[in-house]
């Protein structure tokens, strides 16, 4: 019984005609029932497009012509798959090795071979009619922005609504939501403090989901809750397939389109508040928020406690105005610490409530940076001699593994011995002792297994050639791993290119790369199990808090030791300035772990315990 699966997808020119899709549906699912086929499963696309791209019944399709799940695909015509040439002829590739067939409805036909070149006249001719026709949709789109003509925004936009006849109106509940936020911010609170403020509250967005910071930042950003329409920022490129921003020239910008959620002054002093803690770059653009995934670090840090990424923070530091980099568990700077008593409340405003943030450490930069550094000092020579044995030893084993040389030799034998077979059926069948229909049947037989052998002879070639390839390499491999350069100027740059993640902890972390990537053999594919990891203690060296703790339980011992050491002994003998000694005094008194007995500085310190 032949399966069948159905494609459909509509076109750009069909998506206005109501139940087109449907209808195309019900054309193929009558094409399989006409041919006594079995429907096994159905790719319906529920947007349309010139190439691969955001086509996820697509892709699927296309991966699945690589299993034994169908053997005839089923669609209404060629333009229906795709309009992009290049993708056209990736399609049929891919259906031809794995001999599946593809019947189009309308013309009653199937693909061949015979018509590649015609189908691929048709790819291209549709291709171009696809590119006119996204010059005439951007045409009418600029024509509509110049001319103030309807605002389009997207069917879930909070606080709007798109009526009958094209004009935008408000959603008075969601707006006064939004006027709560500008209020807010405009008395000064930060979007993470926002977004608690409404978790707290219970309001949530249009799916149900909490409002997330960043989305709040974009919003009050916005100009068109003030009724602002900016038009023609973006642009779709035919060619590129891209998504470009326009030109300010190109843009255009219409007062009073929509409906207002608040005033220009409200939304001027929102956003004031907004410029007053952003931090400018030296070309004058704000550095917070923008093009996120920039830094090296960037997706690498995660939480060993909660699981989620790590974010980049900026601050100044008060006595200096300076520059201060750290990185913080996103868990925590969206919730907080998930115990009240370690959150700090001069830097929060306000506690999520019923809700756990993250208790990781947040990491200086600096200090992250200096800790990677001696792992490339001393890690990567510590162990250079033991990853070079362990590198060759698996690069010998995967050469031996893929040396098809004797496997081939077995099955030219065995070709050989299929052949004289062959030849003797013949002779037996000129003499009669052979029937018609015995001589067909076993010369299918081995005509089957002479094809089977002559596609494993060109497999074991194919791969054998390979391992000479990998021979050559294994000697260029060994010698730059025996290079000192490899291991010396392990820069932070290079080691955080092999890098995949790493797993941060309060007191150590973990560093998981991949032995293909270090090696620079990605390409063959030879290590089973292939990523692998480390492990690095620094204690509290990247914990800001849990180094000042430790400092205060030396002060502890120091008064043990001397019950009427002064704080500019206790500065001298750690390290630190006399306030910075007071501090620590005083934070253990509020602490109720000392307290002084005596006055005008003359008595002596008594440990609470």
């Amino acid at each position: 019984m032949i399966r069948a699966v159905i494609y459909c997808r509509c076109s750009t020119e069909e998506e206005s005609q109501k139940n087109a899709l449907e209808k195309q549906v019900a054309e193929a699912e009558s094409s399989v029932r006409q041919y006594g086929w079995v429907l096994v499963d159905r790719y319906v696309e529920s947007r349309s497009g010139t190439t691969a791209k955001g086509r996820n019944e697509y892709k699927r399709l296309f991966n699945d012509l690589l299993t034994d799940k169908f053997d005839v695909i089923v669609i209404k015509s060629q333009d229906r798959l795709m309009r992009n040439t290049k993708d056209w002829y990736l399609f049929v590739d891919r259906l031809c090795t794995e001999q599946k067939k593809l019947y189009m409805y309308i013309e009653n036909k199937f693909y061949s071979t015979d018509d590649a070149l015609i189908t691929g006249i048709k790819a291209i001719l549709a291709e171009e009619y696809s590119r006119e026709l996204s010059k005439k949709i951007n045409n009418a789109h600029r024509n509509r922005q110049r001319d103030g003509g309807n605002v389009m925004l997207p069917g879930n936009a909070y606080g709007f609504k798109r009526m009958p006849d094209k004009s935008v109106a408000l959603v008075e509940k969601e707006a006064e939501i939004k006027r709560e936020m500008y209020r807010l911010c405009a008395a000064g609170y930060g979007t993470r403090t926002i977004s608690t403020i409404m978790r707290n509250r219970g309001i949530v967005n249009r799916d149900g989901k909490p409002f997330t910071s960043s989305y709040i930042l974009r919003m009050l950003r916005n100009p068109i809750n003030k009724g602002t329409a900016v038009m023609g920022k973006y642009h779709f490129d035919f060619d590129s397939k891209r998504t470009i921003k326009n030109p300010k020239e190109k843009i255009y910008i219409h007062e009073d389109k929509v409906p207002r959620t608040v005033s220009d002054e409200l939304w001027n002093a929102a956003n004031e508040q907004i410029d007053k803690r952003s931090v400018k770059t030296k070309d004058g653009e704000d550095d917070i928020g923008k093009n996120p995934g920039k830094y090296q670090l960037s997706g690498k840090i995660v939480c060993g406690m909660c699981g989620q990424p790590y974010w980049r923070k900026v601050h100044r530091k008060h006595s200096n105005h300076e520059l201060i980099y750290t990185w913080a568990c996103s868990s925590y700077l969206e919730l907080g610490r998930s115990d009240n008593l370690r959150a700090r409340p001069n830097l929060r405003k306000v506690f999520l409530e019923n809700e756990k943030g993250c208790d990781n450490i947040n990491i200086a930069e600096n200090e992250f940076y200096a800790v990677l550094e001696e792992i490339c000092s001393n890690q990567y020579q510590k162990n250079k001699k033991k990853i070079i044995e362990k590198i060759m030893k698996l690069l010998s084993k995967s050469l031996n593994n893929q040396d098809g040389t004797k496997e081939i030799e077995k099955l030219e034998r065995e070709q050989e011995d299929i052949e004289r077979k062959m030849k003797f059926l013949v002779d037996k069948l000129i003499d009669g002792v052979l029937t018609d229909q015995m001589y067909k049947t076993k010369q299918e037989e081995l005509e089957k297994k002479r094809d089977q052998n002559k596609k494993k002879i060109l497999e074991l070639t194919e791969r054998t050639s390979n391992t000479q390839n990998i021979k050559d390499r294994l000697q260029e491999i060994e010698t730059r791993l025996n290079d000192d350069d490899l291991f010396k100027k392990a820069t932070i740059d290079d080691m955080l290119e092999e890098v995949d993640k790493i797993v941060v902890y309060p007191r150590y972390m973990e560093i998981y790369f991949s032995l293909s990537s270090v090696t620079g053999c990605m390409d063959l594919k030879i290590f089973d199990g292939d990523k692998k990891c480390f492990r690095v203690d620094y204690g509290n060296r990247l914990d800001y808090k849990g180094r000042q703790c430790d400092a205060r339980e030396v002060v502890v011992d120091l008064i043990r030791e001397n019950p009427r050491i002064t704080g500019k002994m206790i500065a001298k003998e750690i390290g630190c300035s006399l306030s910075g000694a007071n501090y620590k005094l005083k934070v253990l008194k509020k602490e109720g772990r000392i307290r002084f007995n005596g006055a005008g500085g003359k008595g002596c310190w008594e440990i609470l315990e």
